[in-house]
């Protein structure tokens, strides 16, 4: 019907171009021009309707007005581009408009055509004769207008109804295929309506949704029906699910909207989190981080709390010698003999590492010492093959509340008491304890603030041949000019710093003042050698070697006036006795501390030349027994028989020195011969050195 139409749309056009140009006349061929741009237009753009076209349409009527002496085809070319426009521009708002403007064409046109004849047409119709013949168009205009706005709303209620119908498939769509359960409940609880996974969630419970409280969320009184998400457990068969519901009300009042989500996956991920950070994944214990809450908790409580801290004595000579796989063996054994040894009495954790701790309630110090010495005798077992020894602080809540974290320091600092006494022992905290530890951390940061200062002076003490009394060289000896202490001696603060490692950079400080003191002397031509105590540690240091050459190298200092003096410890580490070996290949010597006090070894000597071996005092000040003599004159007579020379420490008196000098002692040193320190202008020996 349609097409039919524009059909004879068409063919009114061409009968109003065939007339324009039988007309004859050059304005009824510009007509006719304009009329054929009108079905050109119609040609080329079948299904657009624009204002160009609308104001062709108009002036080609209002010319035609002006050749043709009939207002038929005009008026038939009016009716075409009308009904053409109202099938074409049903979406164009502004075609009432349009169609008016042919219409003005016509009214226009028509009247100068009249006037221009004095009244009348040339066929003689008049004004009153043209205007019957509009009518019909007029009314065609409005049908046009009102065809329009019909077909405008039905368009739009067309789409609304397409687009409702498109988001009423998403949603259900989205409803079908989504993880959330969504169903509307009536006032007796059941599912009037539901998806089908709410459905199969609801399946196990007849229809209806159960709440943490009541088996039909609809009459729970505790406030699940608000939009207020709750977990709740749904047993689906044999699974159970975890889902978390919310609830709106509708409208209504009569019915409730439930959306479930099954939140099973996420629990069970919540649950194996929480497990794995409360216990600890290689013994099964406690974990230290859950360990420090529940001490927190006990504490809050108003009984006695004991806290033991355990710690495996001998832990990394296990790991070193075995690797991790060993060492964690080592690890889960112990952890299961604590567990065994506490019995249910109290909470077991690693702390970390080879630590453990063990927490019980309603315990003194008699009751923690006994559970504590029950730990070590479990731990030992003697039907195994791996007996265990550790070392336990112990430390009991006071009566006033504390924190758990200050409890656990106490327990650490007696079990580093413990170890510190030989382990595998218990010590119990006190405040002697504490005191001796806020000491030891507070020289600690003393210590490490005056390295790069001025604080640390060398002092030395000079060394003399005994044949002759001569001063032939000076060992140097660190002293700390510790602010609100004095000048501290080396036993005070040395064996902190080879703890902390710091002794590294006081020892290559110390190391640098003596060879610059001692390139002095040799400037001034007073050769004499400098000893420098040196620690097993800092042999270690991969760069001990090259800083004792690029000391010699920057003082000028001749290597044999240097000695580096160790003490037997060095012959349990083969690395430094490589080091020490290659230092004393340039030159350096090398003497021997304290010889018979330690691990003494014979082939140690003979494996590893020693240029200078020292008496230890302690054997200096007892000479006069004559078992001590023996011992002296023996290792008088083993350093001549592998070429080292001697020297006496601790010498006080003539006849301590007398009698070394009779044994064949060749050097000696102590107060005999002058206090350590940092002026020598005394000292004028030349000639040979120890």
């Amino acid at each position: 019907m349609r097409l039919a139409t524009l059909w004879f749309c068409w063919l009114g056009g061409i009968a109003f171009i065939a007339q324009l140009l039988f007309a004859c006349s050059p304005l009824g061929w510009a007509a006719a021009a304009l009329a054929a741009t009108t079905l050109t237009t119609w040609l080329a753009r079948p299904d657009h309707d624009g204002w160009t076209g609308a104001a062709v349409e108009a002036l080609c009527v209002a010319t035609a007005c002006q050749v043709l002496d009939s207002v038929q085809p005009i008026i038939g070319f009016l009716f075409a581009v009308t009904i053409r426009r109202s099938l074409v521009g049903g979406g164009d708002e502004a075609l009432p408009v349009k169609a008016v403007g042919a219409v003005a064409g016509y009214l226009v046109g028509s009247g100068v055509a009249v006037v221009g004849a004095a009244g009348a047409w040339r066929d003689g119709l008049t004004v009153e004769g043209a205007m019957p013949a509009l009518l019909p168009l007029i009314g065609l205009v409005v049908a046009v207008t009102a065809l329009h706005q019909t077909a405008r709303a039905a368009r739009l209620a067309q789409e609304a109804l397409l687009r409702a119908d498109e988001s009423g498939r998403m949603v259900h769509a989205v409803l079908r295929a989504g993880p959330v359960g969504i169903a509307v409940l009536d006032g007796a609880g059941v599912a009037a309506m539901c998806n089908e996974r709410a459905e199969r969630l609801l399946a196990p419970h007849g229809g209806r949704v159960p709440c943490e409280h009541e088996p039909d969320i609809t009459t729970c009184a505790r406030g699940c029906a608000e939009p207020t998400g709750r977990p709740v457990e749904v047993h689906l068969g044999a699974q159970v699910l975890a889902l978390h519901t919310a609830a709106v009300p509708l409208s209504d009042g009569d019915h409730l909207v439930v959306a479930a989500v099954d939140i099973t996956d996420q629990r069970t991920l919540q649950d194996q989190l929480r497990l794995r950070s409360e216990r600890d994944e290689l013994t099964g214990l406690i974990s230290r981080s859950h360990f420090l809450e529940l001490l927190d908790r006990e504490l809050t409580r108003s009984h006695p709390v004991a806290l033991l801290v355990v710690d495996l004595d001998g832990f990394k000579e296990v790991n070193d010698r075995g690797g991790h796989a060993v060492g964690d063996a080592h690890l889960r054994t112990a952890a299961d003999r604590i567990r065994t040894a506490v019995a249910g009495t109290g909470a077991v954790a690693r702390l970390g590492g080879d630590e453990f701790a063990v927490l019980v309630a309603h315990h003194d110090n008699d009751d923690a010492v006994t559970l504590a010495r029950t730990v070590l005798t479990a731990l030992a077992d003697a039907t195994a093959d791996d007996p265990m020894r550790a070392s336990i602080g112990i430390a009991t809540s006071a009566p006033a509340p504390e924190a758990g974290e200050t409890l656990l320091r106490d327990a650490d600092i007696a079990m580093y008491a413990a170890k510190r006494d030989g382990g595998n022992r218990v010590r119990v905290f006190d405040r002697r304890l504490g005191d001796q530890v806020r000491a030891r951390q507070q020289a600690e940061d003393d210590l490490r603030a005056a390295l790069g200062t001025d604080q640390f002076v060398v002092h030395y003490q000079p060394i003399v041949a005994l044949d002759d009394q001569r001063v032939t060289g000076a060992e140097a000896l660190a002293r700390w000019q510790r602010p609100g202490h004095g000048l501290t001696p080396p036993q005070e603060f040395i064996p902190l710093a080879e703890e902390t490692g710091m002794i590294v950079p006081l020892g290559r400080h110390v190391l640098s003042s003596a060879c610059t003191r001692a390139a002095g002397w040799q400037s001034a031509g007073r050769p004499l050698g400098v000893t420098v105590n040196v620690s097993t540690r800092q042999l270690a240091d991969t760069g001990f070697a090259a800083d004792v050459t690029a000391l010699l190298a920057s003082t000028g200092l001749d290597p044999h006036l240097l000695t580096i003096e160790v003490t037997e410890s060095v012959w349990a580490d083969e690395a430094a006795m490589r080091v020490l070996t290659g230092i004393r290949e340039t030159g350096v010597r090398v003497a021997l501390d304290d010889f018979g006090t330690g691990y003494s070894s014979l082939s140690y000597l003979q494996r590893y030349p020693f240029d200078v071996i020292k008496i230890d005092k302690s054997f200096t000040w007892s000479l006069e027994d004559p078992r001590t003599g023996g011992v002296v004159r023996c290792i008088i007579d083993l350093a001549g028989a592998f070429g080292a020379t001697t020297v006496a420490e601790g010498v006080e008196t003539v006849e301590q020195a007398d009698w070394l000098r009779a044994a064949g002692c060749g050097y000696a040193q102590g107060f005999l011969y002058g206090r350590p320190s940092a002026v020598q202008d005394e000292w004028t020996a030349t000639g040979t050195r120890p």
